[in-house]
């Protein structure tokens, strides 16, 4: 169950062409929960925060994943993680972001710093130093889900954006699917839902995006090999100062 709590945090981060062109006047701060579930099994609840910070131009994203019922009995801690990231002429680009696994063990936990100026990123995954190239447009775990929201509030498709996980960089490719009216526990809602994979890979997500809410996220699905695996559903949303 541990892996079933991790996985639904994986999949709310990769939820959410490059940054260049992403302002601070496309974004706005809101806070949104969520139910997730494996199958028909509810496994625990999710929440994305989005809040202005200082300077001017400077944002932070957290989200956390709580983990209910029998899943608790493995994954009783809150996982986390929390992205400081700027938005200027040069795009979103993140500054430091931390994951943390919620326990007291730190064997899987992440932090990492963006050195812009040195082009470099540099810190600690899961015990192991970290030092790589610095690609522009690169983005973190939490940082993609704000220039997801910036692209489509601005009337772009998101396109593939690199994201960095422990060491490596991956791309992952948002495709439009469909428009789609949904009911939630919020009411109902028109949506575009995208389809958000890695080339190569069986794992893609299926997000559902409301123009109604800023294009806040009000539905998704993971699925492995064409199978459903996780799912999250809005329950809370709030637009924030």
């Amino acid at each position: 169950m541990k892996t079933m709590a991790g996985a639904a945090l994986a999949l709310l981060s990769i939820l959410w062409p490059l940054a260049a062109g992403a302002t601070d006047a496309e974004l706005a701060p809101f806070v949104a929960e969520y139910d997730v579930r494996y199958g028909s099994m509810a496994v625990g609840m999710s929440r994305t925060e989005l809040s202005r910070s200082d300077p001017p131009g400077r944002w932070i994203i957290e989200t956390s994943s709580t983990a209910s019922g029998l899943a608790r009995i493995i994954a009783s801690g809150t996982l986390m993680q929390r992205s400081s990231f700027e938005v200027d002429p040069a795009g979103l680009r993140p500054l430091n972001y931390r994951f943390d696994d919620g326990t007291k063990r730190t064997g899987r936990d992440v932090t990492l710093e963006f050195d812009w100026r040195a082009g470099r990123v540099r810190g600690i995954a899961e015990e192991e130093p970290v030092d790589i190239k610095a690609s522009a447009g690169l983005q973190d775990a939490a940082s993609i889900q704000a220039l997801v929201l910036a692209r489509l509030r601005s009337g772009a498709e998101p396109g593939t954006i690199p994201m960095i996980e422990k060491d490596w960089i991956k791309h992952y490719r948002y495709t439009y699917l469909r428009r789609e009216r949904l009911t939630t526990a919020i009411g109902e809602f028109d949506t575009v839902a995208y389809r958000s994979a890695r080339d190569g890979s069986d794992r893609e997500t299926i997000s559902w995006f409301a123009p109604a809410l800023g294009y806040a996220l009000v539905q998704a699905e993971q699925r492995r090999a064409g199978k459903r695996a996780f799912q999250t559903y809005i329950r809370r949303y709030q637009l924030g100062d």
